[in-house]
């Protein structure tokens, strides 16, 4: 179905057996090949501190999003509003406040965000603008936070014979001009992606946090329509995915002459609904995801299933906008949906297919469906969250606590530190509670090897795998940093 969004346009051994196994510290430096300093609470000589370790690159691996070394991710989180809408004045909030308050580990626990660039900001303020104003401060932030940014070209408009397909909306009613229809029409598809992505591409693609989402909506033309060259051959979705792949291809062809290793999400005609062809009909190249956008206008998971779910079975996906919201103004949108009749049977889909991720929109106050209310039509103070049992705001909210709790599982005392898994295998390789393995992490686990918490759970410090906990695991933590 094609669908206007309003609010694009506005916007483990008993410790008597392991006592001769036990390292020293003068042998566990000489084996791991480093000064005696270097295992000083600071880390190692000429690293950073912990929240500064680089995160391991994504990748894809058959159906999976894995890291460098194979373990599998889930990417779970939220949108923000886009970053040049941010950087209005009449925004009331930083960008820096709204990602800082977004990803404090406390409330709120995303291990990906979602950051929207707009054509307007390419158009106005040029591509220096958007790479060192609005996107390397997010990206920055978010690596010094453990957590992946996802930079999303946030364009909703025709993917080809851009100013015809214009035309023959304004014809058919989409709005009274062409300069109403909420993107340039005079600037051609190709035009814009290449200028973004030849920029962006290089200048993010030594970033391991980074992931890019070529293109948020494609629009037309699709089946339902019939404007400019391409209409009438549209027969079919099947002819939908082919003649977008046909032209997408170059624009991925063009980030990865740039950025060779940065995976890239891939989305679809018809408002980025067409996933279902990904499988049959790939795209050329490494590390490719597929996504879909899901709102309560798709139906209920068991309506939209084929659409959505069966390609995960055979390609990454990644729902990168989902979202509802009950309240009367929305009762015309493609948001209008109640958690208990939408928002809880699509997380149990959701979770039903165990690689695929979700991010859900939106982190705002008036980028609609909101987590946030503010005073008057929204880009307000105080932002309040949506906590009505039926809103979003609040089930997201705890949502990612919940699956932040279940990836790192139950704690172990270990001395001074409270010890967890945070790649859910099953192994306690977080000893300083950042939510990622550094070499504070090898220096604590060294200096409390003898300690209750290591020795009465065996299974839990078995780096090595080899059911003998011994020297080996402490070494096998540190190759892992």
């Amino acid at each position: 179905m094609g669908r206007k969004r309003e609010h694009n346009e506005s916007g483990r051994v008993e410790p008597t057996e392991m006592q001769s196994l036990r390292p020293t510290r003068r042998s566990f430096v000489k084996a791991a090949g480093i000064g005696a300093g270097g295992l000083a609470l600071g880390g190692l000589p000429g690293t950073v501190a912990a929240a500064e370790e680089p995160l391991p690159r994504l990748e894809t691996e058959g159906k999976w999003i894995v890291t460098e070394d194979g373990e599998q991710v889930r990417l779970r989180g939220f949108a923000t509003a886009s970053l040049d809408f941010m950087d209005y004045d009449f925004f009331p909030k930083t960008q820096t406040e709204v990602l800082e308050r977004g990803t404090d580990g406390e409330k709120w626990h995303p291990n990906v965000v979602r950051l929207p660039i707009t054509e307007d900001a390419v158009h106005e303020q040029g591509m220096d603008y958007v790479i060192d104003d609005l996107l390397r401060p997010a990206v920055d932030l978010l690596a010094e936070r453990g957590m992946y940014a996802m930079i999303d070209l946030h364009l909703i408009r025709p993917y080809i014979d851009t100013q015809a397909q214009a035309e023959g909306m304004v014809e058919d009613g989409w709005a009274d001009s062409l300069d109403e229809l909420g993107f340039n029409p005079w600037v051609e598809t190709d035009d814009l992606l290449e200028e973004f992505w030849s920029a962006v591409a290089p200048a993010f693609a030594n970033d391991t946090n980074v992931l890019y989402e070529l293109y948020n909506e494609p629009t037309l033309p699709v089946t339902w329509s019939e404007y400019g060259e391409y209409g009438s051959g549209v027969t079919s979705q099947e002819d939908e995915w082919l003649l977008w792949r046909d032209e997408a291809q170059p624009w991925v062809d063009t980030i990865r002459e740039h950025a060779p290793e940065t995976p890239i999400i891939i989305g679809s005609p018809d408002w980025t609904s067409r996933t279902a062809y990904a499988p049959e009909y790939p795209f050329e190249g490494e590390n490719l995801i597929y996504a879909s956008h899901i709102y309560p206008d798709n139906g209920v998971p068991e309506e939209f299933d084929d659409e959505y779910g069966a390609p995960a079975e055979e390609v990454p996906v990644v729902c990168t906008e989902f979202g509802w919201d009950p309240d009367e103004e929305f009762e015309e949108t493609v948001e209008y949906g109640t958690t208990s009749e939408w928002g809880d049977p699509f997380r149990e889909w959701v979770d039903s297919y165990e690689n695929m991720g979700w991010v859900a929109w939106c982190f705002d106050d008036s980028w609609a469906p909101t987590f946030f209310d503010s005073p008057d039509e929204g880009t307000g103070e105080p932002w309040e969250l949506k906590d009505d049992y039926e809103q979003m705001g609040w089930y997201i909210r705890e949502w990612l606590e919940e699956e932040a709790d279940d990836g790192n599982g139950e704690s172990i005392t270990v001395g001074e530190y409270e010890t967890t898994d945070t790649t859910s295998d099953g192994l306690h390789n977080d000893f300083t509670g950042d939510g990622q393995t550094s070499h504070d992490d090898v220096t604590a686990f060294f200096e409390n090897f003898e300690a209750d918490g290591v020795q009465d759970n065996p299974e839990a410090f078995d780096f090595a795998e080899n059911d003998d906990l011994g020297f080996a695991d402490v070494v096998e933590l540190l190759r892992q940093v």
